[in-house]
């Protein structure tokens, strides 16, 4: 830290270093290594693996869908992995284990909140930077850009600095980089060291919100959906920059009032469960709600149950899928099976509420016209 003395975890992290130790996946918490949405990619192939619900997968299936991805990793570090983790030893792994070793192949770098390192000035000022840098209305740049964009404002003066950078943060040519890993890039160029703590523990929801944190950065500081409620910020902005659904808007106490303003449609607002006085007393017409209602039961007559966003398919990267009576099978893989909860009311739908079993919900769904 420039004091001239090296303290016991200064010692650590040199040692770490100059050995290229990599982290151990029975050591390190998942959690501070993979994003959130990761970690929800994850638990759904995890899910569609787990035929069962055990709460574990074969070590074939979790190499199967790091092949599928594309992981680049030699058959020896996964044996010197799976050595590692407790439960491989009797061929399973649970979620946990998943993701700690998903971790460690593809060599995930800690999650760095550049909110505890650049001052709010500073980060209004590389806003500004970057966004003035993107093409098109879009909000990331390739390697290419950041580098131009590093070098004319001199914040790179020698290239293989640079050059280290991309290769700690496996960044390629083809890697699009959003603000949050453009702060880091800068973070780690600057050598910045962290100069506060930003977590619900040490800050409040609505004293960083008036600071000026983005609901992106509330995120990646481990504020969750109901402390935004709870200071209510805008649906609109949870909507559209958190990347928060209509069900789960509804979930925390947004009524179809809010959420019409954030510009929701009445169909995702009636397909995440709110009831047709909720939607008229929100302003919607009576001929919009009987054509959404006949929209929607048409598709659960046909047996398509898309509209439904507890299924979720958006995220789980399943280019095709058939829906039966209890789940969805994927086309690619026959094999693979994900259950959802199919009852006779939208509340029931949404919510995941496992009241009826499988003879009745074919029964109830034929009768059912809420």
């Amino acid at each position: 830290d420039g004091n001239g003395e090296i303290d016991f975890e200064e010692l650590c992290y040199l040692e770490i270093v100059m050995s290229g130790a990599r982290p151990q996946a029975h050591l390190i918490d998942y959690k501070t290594f993979l994003p959130e949405k990761t970690t929800k990619q994850l638990e759904e192939w995890f899910s569609l693996n787990d035929m069962d619900d055990s709460g574990a997968i074969s070590i074939d299936d979790a190499l199967k869908i790091a092949e599928q991805q594309d992981v680049k990793v030699s058959m020896d570090d996964v044996t010197a992995l799976l050595s590692e983790v407790k439960s491989a030893a009797d061929g399973w792994l649970n979620l946990p284990s998943f993701c700690a070793l998903w971790t460690c192949m593809t060599n995930a770098q800690k999650i760095i909140n550049y909110r505890e390192y650049l001052e709010a000035e500073e980060v209004a000022a590389y806003r500004a930077m970057f966004q003035e840098a993107c093409e098109g209305g879009k909000e990331e740049l390739n390697r290419k850009q950041v580098s131009d964009v590093l070098r004319n404002t001199g914040l790179v003066r020698v290239r293989r600095h640079l050059t280290r950078i991309w290769e700690e943060m496996a960044i390629d040519k083809k890697t699009m980089l959003d603000f949050a890993q453009f702060c880091v890039v800068i973070v780690r160029l600057m050598k910045r060291r962290k100069y506060r703590e930003v977590n619900p523990q040490t800050c409040t929801c609505a004293r960083l919100y008036e600071e000026g944190f983005t609901v992106k950065e509330l995120l990646m500081s481990g504020f969750k959906l109901k402390d935004f409620e709870a200071i209510r910020i805008p649906a609109r902005k949870l909507y559209q920059d958190g990347g928060f659904s209509a069900l789960e808007l509804r979930r925390v106490g947004y009524t179809a009032t809010d959420l019409r303003r954030a510009g929701l449609g009445i169909v995702e607002l009636r397909s995440s469960g709110f009831s047709l006085s909720e939607l008229r007393t929100a302003g919607f017409s009576a001929a919009g709600l009987a054509e959404a209602n006949r929209s929607m039961h048409g598709c659960f007559s046909m047996g398509d149950f898309t509209l439904l966003p507890q299924i979720g398919l958006k995220t789980s990267n399943i280019s095709a899928a058939k829906l039966t009576w209890g789940g969805v099978f994927s086309n690619k893989d026959p094999k693979t099976f994900q259950r959802v909860t199919m009852t006779p009311l939208i509340r029931e739908h949404t919510d995941g509420r496992h009241t009826l079993g499988l003879s009745l919900v074919t029964l109830a769904l034929g009768i059912s016209r809420e």
